[in-house]
């Protein structure tokens, strides 16, 4: 199972051990594809938004090599291509910002209940999955 981990420095997991996601650009890639897990991004905004105002004549092929190389890491059905850009479908994937989402909506419904010590440790494993600012190595 993949498990994306957002909440601190930028990590992906299979079956608990770290994925090769290469260079910079390549992470920020897919981060940026899992940001709008479920979209298709276009190949245009992409390189807008990994290379700015002024992309490298090769920006379309790198893109290219870049997606190859994360298909490759992330397995069969992970990144896909439709319609002039990618998307990310991450269907069973464990994601820690929905993680931290539903904890403190659980947090929420115990403390309305008036179970503050659930809501506590509910909120508690929450705090616990953050490991530094979000996408800390991506800035």
């Amino acid at each position: 199972m993949l498990e994306f981990r957002t909440l601190g420095p930028f990590e992906v997991l299979e079956d608990g051990q770290p994925l090769v996601l290469g260079g910079p650009r390549q992470r920020a890639l897919l981060a940026i594809l899992l940001l709008h897990r479920g979209e298709v991004v276009s190949s245009d905004r992409l390189i807008d938004e990994l290379w700015g105002e002024r992309p490298p004549a090769t920006a379309v092929k790198t893109l290219q090599g870049y997606v190859s190389r994360l298909r490759r890491a992330l397995g069969e059905g992970v990144l896909l291509t439709e319609r002039g850009g990618y998307a990310l479908d991450v269907t069973g994937a464990s994601l820690d910002a929905e993680q931290f989402e539903r904890l403190v909506s659980e947090a929420r419904r115990a403390l309305r209940a008036g179970d503050a010590g659930r809501a506590r440790e509910l909120l508690k494993d929450a705090l616990e999955l953050w490991r530094g600012e979000a996408l800390a190595d991506l800035a």
